[in-house]
């Protein structure tokens, strides 16, 4: 084949798939001759895979709203309203009766999809947007307004988006950071009243009562000020969707706001006086007084704390109306989330605790792109078999802020400052396969809080890693030999979270081992692990990139692990580079090997009981 065509295919054939909002499928389609290709004109594909890394999020990328926060409506082509749930009549009433719902429905006709503010029946701001069915057929509208807006003629569907409104998510919010049922009910009234006073009596407690409350409610959750509270509680209430846009950019695109006014009101978002401000600035107080003015008037709001309310459900409600797919997240029953803090409360670091308080700790160590959620058959087995299941996000994946400096350290640190929380000195180890690097260098740094550790199918650093023949291995050997687009690509395969496309990546990718493919044909397991990818990768890239960057840079195993026994697991249906006891000789030099029966990556879903039984003390 002329030199030519071979530099040009794959850039092209990755291009191409751009159009369908699918780029991923081109790696799959070529991971036989990928290295090749690529070595042929590397530049080439890096630009490529550059554009298909900043693909628009409605060609492919899926948003994550939580139940219980959006309320649609749908306006016929006479004006009249031919659908709407009980949620947005709650909110706005009939949607004749606000000019502001009015004035979109107008501008909705005339442009497609526009964003505005609306005040509610009880005299709130919200955020909504207005569409016609070419936009609003992409969006999470109940059954009832999805079937209207395919009826013939020109509609247009209305949707709001409160989280702040919920409590149920307030209170999920308050669990994870581990508040007091005062401190929860202080910090979701919080969110809405217009002062502490008025939040103090809302939830009947005293003034000095609910002083407190606040210290301590910002102690937990890393806040400095009563707006950084409302900005935690709202981020986390608002859903596992891309990051919510500075407050600076959000007043500007969406309530036009001057770049000086956003600067402005940005910062007395974060918690800052008119005073502070202008110092922080360089401008006069009376400037500064005057610029705040304006913004109040241009969102409806007085506080900074309204300001940072509004600001992020805004944002919100742009992603979630702009991406390819809006997933409903229910709260997960199995598990619960919880919110600690590192650094003094400058990073955040997620874990799901399966319980119960008084098992035996166990971390399990997800991997690249699943294992954030754990199966109920697993958590089962491992429950019946005395152990306390807790999920660590690591830097970068799920609600885990991405690190600064070392990755690998950072998130070592992130596991021991999550046990020190939870007031636990030991903890079993469950490493998977993505995992190694990480969980290796918890138990170098960390070596007297190991008990029992257990590797599943370990992947072994780069210098001595095999030939691995599929998709996966071929993308893994490329980003060994061109570290420069491991950014690039992880970034690309971030944006690829609509589900149909999820689900094909994943059916592509764990083919090898006969369970792992049987797994995937089960529509509930299939549907579970597309949610947890969806999970882990919505916010950012950084987790995988930075990790897979550690490794590329030359990773290696430690000279000194703790830990009172450890066991190595292979499941011996996949044709593993790492399944080669002698490469642990040197740090297991007394290791137990054992491999599963036609046991895949997905160990612990198809062989859940056999994979508890192996963290069975010796």
């Amino acid at each position: 084949m002329p030199a030519l065509a071979v530099k040009q295919s794959l850039a092209e054939l990755l291009r191409g798939h751009l159009a369908a909002g699918s780029p991923i499928d081109a790696l799959f389609d070529q991971w036989r001759s990928l290295e090749v290709k690529i070595a042929h004109d590397p530049a080439s594909f890096a630009q490529a895979l550059d554009d298909a890394a900043r693909l628009d999020a409605s060609a492919a990328y899926a948003a994550i709203a939580p139940a219980g926060s959006l309320a649609s409506a749908v306006v016929a082509p006479s004006g009249d309203l031919a659908q709407a749930d009980s949620l947005f009549i709650e909110w706005f009433g009939h949607p004749q009766d606000s000019l502001a719902l009015r004035r979109l429905i107008r501008l909705a006709q005339k442009q497609g999809q526009v964003s505005g503010l609306v005040e509610t029946a009880d005299g709130r701001v919200i955020a909504a947007c207005a569409a016609t069915e070419a936009h609003a057929l992409r969006w999470p509208l109940s059954a009832d307004s999805r079937a209207q807006m395919q009826l013939p003629g020109r509609r247009v569907a209305l949707l709001g988006f409160s989280p702040s409104r919920v409590s149920d998510l307030a209170a999920r919010a308050g669990e994870a950071f581990g508040l007091t049922p005062l401190e929860a009910r202080l910090a979701e009234a919080l969110l809405d009243a217009s002062n502490l006073a008025e939040a103090a009596q809302r939830i009947g407690v005293g003034r000095e009562t609910a002083r407190e409350a606040l210290k301590k409610a910002m102690r937990k959750t890393g806040a400095h000020r009563s707006p950084d509270l409302v900005r935690r509680m709202m981020d986390l209430m608002s859903g596992m969707h891309a990051p919510i846009g500075d407050v600076e950019s959000v007043l500007r695109d969406l309530f036009g706001a001057t770049p000086a006014e956003s600067r402005v009101a940005a910062q007395f978002a974060e918690g800052l006086t008119a005073r502070e401000v202008a110092a922080t600035l360089g401008v006069k107080e009376a400037t500064v007084r005057g610029q705040l003015k304006s913004v109040f008037a241009k969102t409806g709001v007085n506080k900074a704390k309204d300001l940072v309310r509004l600001a992020v459900e805004a944002s919100s409600l742009t992603a979630l109306t702009q991406a390819s797919e809006t997933v409903i997240e229910s709260i997960d029953p199995e598990g619960r989330l919880r919110v600690f803090n590192a650094t003094c409360g400058e990073r955040r670091i997620a874990a799901v605790d399966y319980g119960p308080r008084g098992g035996r700790p166990l971390a399990v160590f997800h991997g690249f792109s699943v294992g954030r959620i754990l199966p109920q058959p697993f958590v089962k087995s491992l429950q019946q078999a005395g152990f306390r299941p807790i999920v660590v996000q690591r830097p970068g994946y799920g609600l885990t802020d991405p690190a600064r400096g070392d990755v690998l350290k950072v998130g070592s640190d992130d596991l021991a400052t999550v046990l020190d929380s939870l007031k636990l000195r030991k903890v079993d180890l469950l490493i998977r396969d993505g995992a190694t690097a990480a969980g290796l260098t918890f138990a170098a740094r960390h070596p007297d809080r190991i008990g029992q550790g257990v590797l599943l199918n370990p992947r072994p650093p780069a210098d001595i890693e095999r030939s691995y023949a599929s998709p996966i291995g071929a993308v893994a050997r490329v980003m060994l030999k061109h570290p420069e687009m491991i950014a690039a690509l992880a970034e690309m395969m971030r944006r690829q979270t609509r589900s149909d496309l999820l689900a094909r990546t994943l059916r592509r990718s764990l083919s090898d081992a006969p369970a792992d493919r049987a797994a995937v044909n089960d529509p509930v397991v299939l549907a579970r692990l597309v949610r947890d990818a969806q999970g882990i990768s919505s916010r950012s890239s950084r987790g995988f990139a930075d990790e897979m960057a550690a490794y590329v840079r030359g990773w290696r195993l430690p000279d000194r692990i703790g830990g009172e026994g450890w066991k190595i697991v292979y499941g011996n249906g996949l044709e593993w580079p790492a399944a080669d006891p002698s490469i642990w000789a040197g740090l297991f030099p007394d290791v137990q090997t054992v491999f599963l029966p036609d046991a895949g990556f997905l160990a612990y879903f198809t062989h859940p009981e056999a994979v508890a039984a192996m963290l069975e003390r010796n």
